[in-house]
């Protein structure tokens, strides 16, 4: 085969590989999928049972306002403090001991998303996680929530 003919194949599957995510974002929207795994001993009670937990998901543009914000004003104020950088939420009920599949739609100018769990006992807990978002993939984040702590689990 010449040489030139095999300097095209080359190319040809050069471009597939550099350009398939691009061309799939063309077809199908980009979007990201949370797996939460929710611990047995989440949220426990004065006597230590596991309670459920509500987790809002928060779409943002910005993570500045979202990591220097208390809970009260990201939980109750999230319209108000995010502005524009806020482009969609949405809210979860979470039980004990639950695996849960959430499917986000990424928004053009999405880069974050936020998450914050509502424990219980807040001051004792990390009740928020952000993750910067990849809108050239279609990609899977791996969230445990624990008794007291949100964290995106390492591979």
């Amino acid at each position: 085969m010449p040489k030139f003919i095999k300097m095209v194949i080359v190319f040809a599957f050069m471009s597939v590989l550099l350009f398939g995510c691009s061309v799939a974002n063309l077809v199908v929207d980009p979007y990201t999928t949370l797996e939460f795994e929710v611990s047995n001993k989440v949220n426990p009670d004065l006597n230590g049972r596991a309670s459920p937990v509500v987790v809002k998901v928060y779409e943002l543009q910005s993570k500045t306002i979202f990591e220097s914000q208390d809970f009260f004003m990201i939980y109750d104020e999230s319209d108000k403090i995010f502005g524009p950088d806020l482009l969609s939420k949405d809210e979860l009920s979470l039980s004990p001991g639950e695996n849960f599949k959430y499917d986000l739609k990424m928004s053009s100018g999405s880069k974050y998303v936020g998450i914050v769990v509502a424990y219980r006992d807040l001051e004792n807990s990390k009740w928020r996680e952000i993750i910067k978002l990849d809108h050239e993939g279609y990609n899977t984040h791996d969230l445990m929530v624990d008794s007291l702590s949100v964290h995106v689990k390492k591979p």
